[in-house]
Protein backbone atom coordinates (compact mmCIF):
# COMPACT_ATOMS: atom_id res chain seq x y z
CA UNK A 1 0.00 0.00 0.00
CA UNK A 2 1.37 3.16 -1.29
CA UNK A 3 1.10 6.43 0.29
CA UNK A 4 -1.94 7.60 -2.04
CA UNK A 5 -3.58 4.49 -1.01
CA UNK A 6 -2.81 4.52 3.00
CA UNK A 7 -4.81 8.63 2.59
CA UNK A 8 -7.28 7.17 1.03
CA UNK A 9 -7.99 4.31 3.80
CA UNK A 10 -8.07 6.70 5.92
CA UNK A 11 -10.48 8.92 4.83
CA UNK A 12 -12.63 5.92 4.08
CA UNK A 13 -12.42 4.34 7.93
CA UNK A 14 -13.82 7.20 9.84
CA UNK A 15 -14.22 4.65 12.93
CA UNK A 16 -10.59 4.03 12.82
CA UNK A 17 -9.74 7.89 12.62
CA UNK A 18 -11.46 8.04 15.61
CA UNK A 19 -10.03 5.48 17.77
CA UNK A 20 -6.73 6.46 16.75
CA UNK A 21 -7.46 9.93 17.74
CA UNK A 22 -8.74 9.20 20.86
CA UNK A 23 -5.60 7.00 21.59
CA UNK A 24 -3.27 9.39 20.34
CA UNK A 25 -1.07 9.41 23.29
CA UNK A 26 -0.66 6.00 23.63
CA UNK A 27 -0.13 5.49 20.57
CA UNK A 28 2.62 7.78 20.44
CA UNK A 29 4.23 6.22 23.51
CA UNK A 30 4.17 3.24 21.72
CA UNK A 31 5.67 3.95 18.42
CA UNK A 32 8.69 5.92 20.29
CA UNK A 33 9.80 2.42 22.36
CA UNK A 34 9.35 0.52 19.18
CA UNK A 35 11.25 2.71 16.55
CA UNK A 36 13.73 3.24 19.52
CA UNK A 37 14.28 0.90 22.55
CA UNK A 38 12.74 -2.35 21.16
CA UNK A 39 14.23 -2.27 17.70
CA UNK A 40 17.69 -1.24 19.11
CA UNK A 41 17.17 -4.08 21.69
CA UNK A 42 16.28 -6.40 18.82
CA UNK A 43 19.01 -5.49 16.23
CA UNK A 44 21.98 -6.32 18.84
CA UNK A 45 20.84 -9.44 19.87
CA UNK A 46 20.22 -10.33 16.30
CA UNK A 47 24.36 -8.76 15.60
CA UNK A 48 25.14 -11.27 18.28
CA UNK A 49 23.76 -14.01 16.62
CA UNK A 50 24.94 -13.14 13.61
CA UNK A 51 28.86 -12.78 15.49
CA UNK A 52 28.61 -16.33 17.08
CA UNK A 53 28.44 -17.88 13.09
CA UNK A 54 30.55 -15.58 11.43
CA UNK A 55 33.70 -15.97 13.44
CA UNK A 56 37.35 -15.45 12.00
CA UNK A 57 38.56 -15.15 9.14
CA UNK A 58 34.68 -13.51 8.66
CA UNK A 59 34.37 -10.38 10.18
CA UNK A 60 31.36 -9.11 11.12
CA UNK A 61 31.11 -5.50 11.99
CA UNK A 62 27.93 -4.22 13.55
CA UNK A 63 25.64 -2.84 16.20
CA UNK A 64 22.11 -2.03 16.84
CA UNK A 65 21.06 -0.06 13.80
CA UNK A 66 22.63 -3.41 11.74
CA UNK A 67 25.63 -5.14 10.54
CA UNK A 68 27.71 -6.76 7.79
CA UNK A 69 29.48 -9.57 7.63
CA UNK A 70 32.97 -9.16 5.64
CA UNK A 71 35.24 -11.72 3.94
CA UNK A 72 38.96 -11.01 3.86
CA UNK A 73 38.65 -12.39 0.17
CA UNK A 74 36.07 -9.82 -0.70
CA UNK A 75 38.18 -7.16 0.18
CA UNK A 76 39.69 -4.76 -2.62
CA UNK A 77 43.14 -5.15 -3.57
CA UNK A 78 44.04 -1.68 -3.20
CA UNK A 79 42.32 1.21 -1.18
CA UNK A 80 40.47 1.30 2.21
CA UNK A 81 36.34 1.06 3.06
CA UNK A 82 34.89 -2.51 3.88
CA UNK A 83 35.46 -4.15 0.49
CA UNK A 84 34.14 -4.83 -2.84
CA UNK A 85 30.84 -6.96 -1.56
CA UNK A 86 29.64 -7.73 2.04
CA UNK A 87 26.68 -9.63 3.41
CA UNK A 88 24.55 -6.73 4.97
CA UNK A 89 21.66 -7.15 7.50
CA UNK A 90 19.16 -5.24 5.91
CA UNK A 91 15.48 -4.20 5.20
CA UNK A 92 14.35 -5.06 1.50
CA UNK A 93 11.19 -4.22 -0.52
CA UNK A 94 9.43 -2.57 -3.26
CA UNK A 95 10.59 0.95 -4.25
CA UNK A 96 11.72 3.33 -1.82
CA UNK A 97 9.25 2.29 0.86
CA UNK A 98 10.91 1.42 4.26
CA UNK A 99 9.64 -0.19 7.41
CA UNK A 100 8.15 1.74 10.22
CA UNK A 101 10.85 0.31 12.81
CA UNK A 102 12.85 -2.52 12.94
CA UNK A 103 10.75 -4.44 14.35
CA UNK A 104 7.67 -4.25 11.65
CA UNK A 105 10.53 -5.18 9.27
CA UNK A 106 11.80 -8.43 10.99
CA UNK A 107 7.88 -9.59 11.20
CA UNK A 108 6.73 -8.61 7.80
CA UNK A 109 4.36 -6.07 8.97
CA UNK A 110 4.94 -3.78 6.33
CA UNK A 111 6.09 -3.16 3.17
CA UNK A 112 9.41 -4.40 3.32
CA UNK A 113 11.18 -7.75 4.84
CA UNK A 114 14.46 -8.53 7.05
CA UNK A 115 17.40 -9.91 4.73
CA UNK A 116 21.09 -10.89 4.85
CA UNK A 117 21.70 -9.18 1.18
CA UNK A 118 25.01 -9.61 -0.88
CA UNK A 119 25.95 -5.47 -1.66
CA UNK A 120 28.71 -4.27 -3.63
CA UNK A 121 30.97 -1.25 -3.63
CA UNK A 122 29.93 1.68 -5.36
CA UNK A 123 31.58 1.30 -8.22
CA UNK A 124 30.52 -2.45 -8.79
CA UNK A 125 26.97 -1.81 -8.42
CA UNK A 126 26.15 -1.19 -12.02
CA UNK A 127 27.75 -4.50 -13.10
CA UNK A 128 26.65 -6.54 -9.98
CA UNK A 129 23.12 -5.82 -11.17
CA UNK A 130 23.83 -6.72 -15.06
CA UNK A 131 25.22 -10.12 -12.93
CA UNK A 132 22.32 -10.76 -10.79
CA UNK A 133 20.53 -11.37 -14.82
CA UNK A 134 22.62 -14.37 -15.02
CA UNK A 135 20.75 -17.25 -13.83
CA UNK A 136 24.11 -19.50 -14.77
CA UNK A 137 25.59 -17.77 -12.34
CA UNK A 138 22.88 -16.57 -9.87
CA UNK A 139 21.13 -20.16 -10.30
CA UNK A 140 22.75 -22.00 -7.76
CA UNK A 141 22.35 -18.89 -5.22
CA UNK A 142 18.42 -19.13 -5.98
CA UNK A 143 18.42 -22.74 -5.40
CA UNK A 144 20.30 -22.49 -2.01
CA UNK A 145 17.44 -19.77 -0.64
CA UNK A 146 18.41 -16.39 -2.03
CA UNK A 147 15.93 -14.06 -3.51
CA UNK A 148 16.05 -11.24 -6.15
CA UNK A 149 13.58 -8.22 -5.58
CA UNK A 150 11.49 -7.56 -8.45
CA UNK A 151 13.82 -5.74 -10.56
CA UNK A 152 16.02 -8.15 -10.00
CA UNK A 153 18.68 -5.69 -8.85
CA UNK A 154 18.89 -7.06 -5.21
CA UNK A 155 20.06 -10.42 -4.10
CA UNK A 156 19.63 -11.64 -0.85
CA UNK A 157 18.16 -14.31 1.63
CA UNK A 158 14.90 -13.61 3.59
CA UNK A 159 15.01 -14.17 7.19
CA UNK A 160 11.20 -14.31 9.01
CA UNK A 161 10.89 -13.51 12.62
CA UNK A 162 7.69 -14.93 14.07
CA UNK A 163 5.67 -12.01 15.84
CA UNK A 164 4.65 -14.16 18.63
CA UNK A 165 7.87 -15.67 19.66
CA UNK A 166 9.38 -12.47 19.34
CA UNK A 167 6.38 -11.22 21.76
CA UNK A 168 7.12 -13.54 24.26
CA UNK A 169 10.59 -13.17 23.92
CA UNK A 170 10.69 -9.63 25.03
CA UNK A 171 7.80 -10.82 27.79
CA UNK A 172 10.58 -12.90 29.25
CA UNK A 173 13.69 -10.69 28.40
CA UNK A 174 15.56 -13.39 25.94
CA UNK A 175 15.23 -13.11 22.57
CA UNK A 176 17.51 -15.65 21.46
CA UNK A 177 14.89 -17.89 20.33
CA UNK A 178 12.91 -15.41 18.26
CA UNK A 179 15.81 -14.33 16.45
CA UNK A 180 17.53 -17.90 15.85
CA UNK A 181 16.34 -17.11 12.19
CA UNK A 182 19.16 -14.98 11.84
CA UNK A 183 21.79 -17.20 12.90
CA UNK A 184 20.96 -20.02 11.15
CA UNK A 185 20.43 -17.67 7.75
CA UNK A 186 23.65 -16.84 8.69
CA UNK A 187 24.98 -20.09 8.41
CA UNK A 188 23.38 -20.83 5.40
CA UNK A 189 25.12 -17.49 3.63
CA UNK A 190 28.77 -18.67 4.56
CA UNK A 191 27.86 -22.11 3.80
CA UNK A 192 27.22 -20.73 -0.17
CA UNK A 193 30.26 -18.87 -0.01
CA UNK A 194 31.87 -20.48 -3.18
CA UNK A 195 28.89 -19.31 -5.68
CA UNK A 196 29.27 -15.86 -3.66
CA UNK A 197 32.19 -15.85 -4.90
CA UNK A 198 31.50 -17.09 -8.23
CA UNK A 199 29.39 -14.06 -8.71
CA UNK A 200 31.66 -11.95 -6.85
CA UNK A 201 34.26 -12.50 -9.79
CA UNK A 202 32.31 -11.97 -12.58
CA UNK A 203 31.14 -8.59 -11.18
CA UNK A 204 35.03 -7.63 -10.77
CA UNK A 205 36.13 -8.99 -14.10
CA UNK A 206 32.94 -7.08 -16.09
CA UNK A 207 34.44 -4.22 -13.87
CA UNK A 208 38.16 -4.55 -15.16
CA UNK A 209 37.22 -5.50 -18.51
CA UNK A 210 35.68 -0.96 -18.81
Amino acid sequence: MDHDQRMAAAELDHDRAAKIVRNIAQLGDDATLAIGPLSERMMAVAVTAMSKIATKPWEVDGDDAGARIVCPEWKMARGVGTGDAWLELTEVGSGDEEGFSWISVAVGAGPTRLALELVFRRGLQQYAEAAIFDDKVVGPLLKLGMARDDTKTRLFFPIDIQAELLAQGFATNDLDKALAPVGLITKKALGAKLDLDALIDKVREAAARK
